[in-house]
């Protein structure tokens, strides 16, 4: 007997690919999961970047209340109420979704900070202006991948036969959604806002000690705007790609066993 429906959102840049293997355990835990692709983030989109093709120009005129309603949808056509799993900008899209009271309960794993909740480390600003210096001026445009850049920040922790399968996996993204959340400040319609209070489900937020985009630092703040809903959990030795890494094997037991709580 099926324990429900998890919905998985992934982050920037990445496809419903990255929760491969995290789908196989939950399932076998007796979960069904569904990890669909933000809108031009399939796999025919790395193809046409990895062709040297330039990415899709309608991706650019995307922005987060768009992909939010791409995932509305997604939760519109399962049976009840779905557990959210969200990855990264997938995790402030989950936060978003929650506070809409959209699913049950939700895991954020290495959350994008919502509008308001300001940088807590040096990293977390540089790889935010890295981006913003190598696309110059971004928000109009949809971005191809930088590798470097993902290299450095994001999968430093990913052992190298798997570093070049996930770069050679990436595709481009909206400069609009990027800039709304992570230059949210310069956002006057503050498309990342997120409604604390309004989030009433129980929340596990996990991050990897190591993690330089969204550092401990940074989920700690997001946890403390949801007392008595969120557990809060470090892991050691990952960084902020987190699938693949040599603890993933804590990080898929920490979600499955929480799981397991929700009534």
């Amino acid at each position: 007997m099926s324990r429900g429906d998890i919905l998985l959102l992934h982050g920037a840049f990445v496809g419903g690919w990255v929760f491969e293997r995290l789908r196989g355990h939950l399932s076998h835990r007796g979960w069904r999961t569904h990890a669909p692709d933000l809108p031009f983030h399939g796999p025919d989109h790395a193809a046409r970047d990895a062709n040297g093709q330039p990415p899709d120009p309608r991706l650019a005129e995307l922005g987060l209340r768009d992909y939010r309603r791409a995932m509305k949808a997604e939760i519109a056509k399962l049976n009840g109420k779905p557990v959210l799993i969200g990855h990264s900008l997938g995790g402030l899209l989950a936060q978003q979704l929650a506070a809409r009271e959209l699913c049950r309960a939700a895991i954020l794993l290495a959350p994008v900070a919502p509008w308001g909740v300001l940088p807590h480390s040096w990293q977390e600003i540089a790889s935010g202006f890295a981006l913003m210096w190598k696309g110059g001026t971004f928000w109009n445009k949809a971005l191809p991948p930088d590798r470097q850049l993902a290299l450095d920040y994001a999968m430093a922790h990913l052992p190298p036969s798997l570093q070049r399968d996930a770069l050679n996996r990436l595709v481009p993204e909206s400069g609009r959604a990027l800039f709304e959340s992570l230059m949210w400040w310069l956002d006057w319609q503050a498309a990342s806002h997120v409604k604390f209070h309004d989030l009433k489900c129980p929340l596990l937020i996990l991050v990897g000690e190591d993690d330089r985009v969204t550092p401990p630092s940074s989920c700690r703040a997001i946890a403390r705007h949801y007392p008595g809903r969120a557990v809060y959990r470090e892991l050691p030795g990952m960084g902020h790609f987190l699938f693949g890494e040599s603890n993933e094997a804590l990080l898929f037991q920490e979600c499955a066993d929480w799981l397991e709580t929700l009534p």
